[in-house]
């Protein structure tokens, strides 16, 4: 039975696993393709936006990153995850537009997201007032903010290898699969990262805590 009839028969497609949809797709199925926007933009808008700290710039390039999905699709090899292969797309391609604001002299900073599917406007993470903050509260939320403004500071591959690690929770195979590197490159790079921040951040964390 072909994929196309498949989805008219069984489960919502909504309920399909990423295999199937991405089967559907290439049949001909626009609708399973939309699924799978659906099932990732969230997350990769929120990756875009933590790297490159801009909203319009971040929708542009989640756009951006389907648009190479959808032409780049018949390519995609099931060696590995399918999200692992968007993730490699999204970060090449906010490396990509960070070069090029380099070369025209801004800096790049770190901002809050919402969760995955939830657009909220990136805020810049501000010491919230203490008035009616329990002091253990206020501590940690100021510490996250000392510590993304520092994750900010870092070069383009020790910044996306925090965020891949730390923010979005990957395993070392996964951050390899992203980046197209060994299990190996990925453990010193994530090493020389976290050496990384706590000069940045100094005496405000405990040696731990990184």
């Amino acid at each position: 039975m072909a994929m196309t009839e498949l989805l008219s028969t069984q489960a919502p497609v909504e309920e399909l696993d990423d295999a199937c949809l991405i089967a559907a797709f290439k049949e001909g199925s626009h609708a399973a393709f939309q699924v799978l926007v659906r099932r990732y933009e969230g997350r990769v808008f929120n990756l875009c936006l933590r790297m490159v700290n801009d909203e319009v710039e971040s929708t542009d390039l989640t756009q951006e990153v389907f648009l190479k999905v959808y032409r780049s699709i018949g390519n995609y090899q099931h060696d590995y995850a399918f999200y692992t292969w968007v993730y490699r797309i999204a970060v090449n391609a906010c490396i990509d537009y960070m070069r090029k604001r380099k070369r025209h002299g801004n800096t790049v900073s770190l901002c809050v997201a919402g969760r995955e599917g939830e657009r909220e406007a990136g805020r810049e993470m501000d010491i919230p007032d203490a008035s009616g903050i329990p002091d253990a509260l206020l501590e940690q939320a100021q510490l996250r903010s000392m510590m993304m403004d520092a994750i900010g500071q870092l070069s383009d591959k020790l910044r996306t290898i925090i965020l891949l690690k730390e923010v979005e929770g990957f395993t070392y195979e996964e951050i390899a699969d992203v980046l197209g590197c060994s299990r190996g490159t990925v453990k010193s790079r994530l090493f020389r990262a976290r050496e990384r921040l706590r000069e940045l951040l100094g005496p405000a964390v405990a040696a731990g805590d990184l």
